[in-house]
């Protein structure tokens, strides 16, 4: 069971943003060259997920208290596609744009018992989607730009625990154990530079946060040894984990400006 806290009000929030953007752009759609102009582009780079998992019920670890929490993180590459325009409205310089990235980063702790050596935890980033809105100055023919918006990611969560077997080895106990896909959703902020190179060609070099919450997942443990109880408190009931992640990311990026 999977349960994820309502962020529906930035959702909202950045659509109506959005929506006013677009109104602006039809009165006025300019940059500082004085004409409107969209963009593409492709970006790389190395990302960071931080995961920050919470024993709820307290059954994990040797000593199983309730609320003991697990930090572990893991970097990798990751790279992906951005689409954008450039408009004004009045005397700023705005900017929407959306982008979609693909991850494939890992995050495992080993550490959850480090005594039996039979918990593990794991979370991976598969993808990430934002749409975000911000604002730009140029600085001659460079410029920086600050942006936020919301972000969506398909993400894996599980926790394992491994039991003696009948032929002495350890095998999967799946009524303590999950795998779960949630997609999460979350909130984007980062700062840019992007500096024209030839053309209608520019690089940019970005670094960005996105941050996802948590999430609540269950093992059903209802069979076996524990006999339904999670937790030092003896009661009869799922084990819960809370997983809290934020994914950071550096990433360089050649983009085209399409039409005039």
């Amino acid at each position: 069971m999977l349960t994820i806290l309502d962020r529906h009000a930035p959702v909202s929030a950045l659509l109506s943003l959005l929506a006013l953007a677009g109104t602006a752009q039809a009165q006025d759609g300019t940059d500082g060259s004085g004409q409107a102009r969209s963009y593409i582009g492709a970006f790389a780079g190395p990302g960071s997920l931080d995961v920050r998992m919470t024993d709820i019920d307290g059954f994990t670890g040797s000593n199983g208290v309730p609320g003991q929490v697990f930090e572990y993180d893991d970097t990798g590459l990751a790279a992906g596609v951005v689409a954008g325009r450039y408009f004004r409205l009045g005397r700023v310089q705005f900017l929407i744009e959306a982008d979609g990235t693909f991850v494939g980063l890992p995050a495992i702790a080993e550490q959850v018992d480090p005594v039996g050596l039979d918990e593990t935890a794991a979370a991976e980033l598969h993808w990430v989607g934002t749409a975000r809105i911000g604002v730009r100055r140029s600085l001659g023919r460079a410029g920086v730009f600050v942006a936020g918006g919301v972000s969506v990611a398909g993400a894996s969560n599980s926790f394992t625990d491994l039991d003696p077997g009948m032929d002495g080895g350890m095998q999967l106990d799946p009524d303590d154990s999950f795998d779960e896909r949630p997609t999460l959703v979350g909130w984007i902020a980062g700062v840019g530079v992007e500096m024209p190179v030839a053309g209608a060609w520019a690089l940019r070099f970005e670094g960005l946060h996105k941050d996802f919450g948590e999430t609540v997942h269950q093992a059903e443990n209802r069979l076996g040894v524990n006999a339904g109880v999670c937790g030092p408190s003896g009661l009869p009931s799922p084990c819960r984990y809370g997983f809290d992640q934020r994914f950071a990311f550096v990433r360089l990026g050649l983009v085209r400006s399409l039409g005039r």
